[in-house]
């Protein structure tokens, strides 16, 4: 019997995802505390025990402990065990479909540490209602930096084929995307926080979104981001619906949904903006 070496891949992406899952959820964890990162070593919260290396394995010791702490027997949040399984499903499905797409190795790893970034600040949000500036500034550094180095990040023509220029450096090219990403996803998030001030007389929308916004479009470029701010009602509107028809809800985080519909977009994009293309834009503006 051969060895198929696809589905040892996906093992190995399934676990280093949840690996680092476990990793993201001391991020989350210590994050808003302004804690390291690093010390002191992973303890329950309750009883402060340190977390034995076998109590500390992705996934398994949750389900192992049923969810509780082996020393002190307190409950251990599900976020710990949810975290772990999304990341570690992420790091399978997007190689996957960006594989398929033919997408460079560099840009698989750079989108594989943004969808990091995604879940650390959903998490964050939707308990404190606020996203660090230790995942957004630092965010935009790695997005300009990535696109300067892998400008198939942005999907560029090969050798700038459209630009003159400095521009018709592909390096160069992908900085430039990547700043108008920022500027765009910024500018939109920005854009609702004052509309939605002046209509409902409070803040609609916080200054996290707007830079979380704008790191998530240095990464993935002024069209895409675009996409992203249209696409992330969508998800935000039904949700928010649904709650405030259940248990009267009106104020809701809107950072998890800007990163669903960051993943959507991610997957889906390229997809979806060839369909605009062909079949809702003027072709003069899509030379070639």
């Amino acid at each position: 019997m051969g060895i198929d070496v696809g589905m040892i891949w996906i093992v190995w992406l399934f676990a280093l995802g949840a690996a680092i899952g476990s990793f993201l959820n001391v991020c989350i964890y210590r994050l808003p505390l302004d804690g390291s990162l690093l010390r002191p070593p992973s303890h329950c919260p309750q009883c402060k025990h340190l977390i034995r290396w076998r109590d500390n394995i992705p996934i398994v010791s949750f389900i192992i402990l049923r969810g509780r702490c082996r020393d002190c027997r307190a409950s251990i949040s599900p976020r710990y065990l949810i975290v772990e399984l999304l990341t570690a499903t992420l790091f399978v499905l997007l190689p996957l479909v960006f594989m398929s797409r033919g997408e460079p190795l560099p840009c698989i790893i750079v989108y594989l540490a943004l969808a990091c970034a995604l879940v650390v600040a959903s998490f964050i949000d939707l308990q404190y209602t606020i996203i660090p500036n230790e995942i957004t500034i630092p965010g935009m550094v790695v997005a300009v930096l990535a696109s300067l180095a892998f400008p198939a990040l942005h999907h560029l023509p090969s050798a700038g084929r459209y630009a003159h220029g400095l521009l018709a450096n592909p390096h160069l090219n992908g900085l430039l995307h990547s700043f108008l990403g920022m500027a765009a996803g910024a500018a939109f998030i920005l854009l609702m926080r004052v509309l939605g001030g002046l209509l409902f007389r409070k803040e609609a929308m916080g200054l996290g979104d707007v830079k979380f916004m704008g790191m998530v479009g240095g990464f993935l470029g002024w069209k895409l981001v675009t996409l992203t701010n249209f696409v992330a009602p969508v998800f935000g509107a039904t949700v928010g619906v649904l709650l405030l028809l259940t248990k009267g809800e009106h104020k809701i985080p809107y950072g998890p949904f800007l990163s669903i519909a960051t993943l959507a977009v991610i997957i889906f994009g390229p997809d979806m903006l060839l369909f605009i293309r062909m079949y809702y834009m003027p072709p003069y503006l899509y030379p070639g």
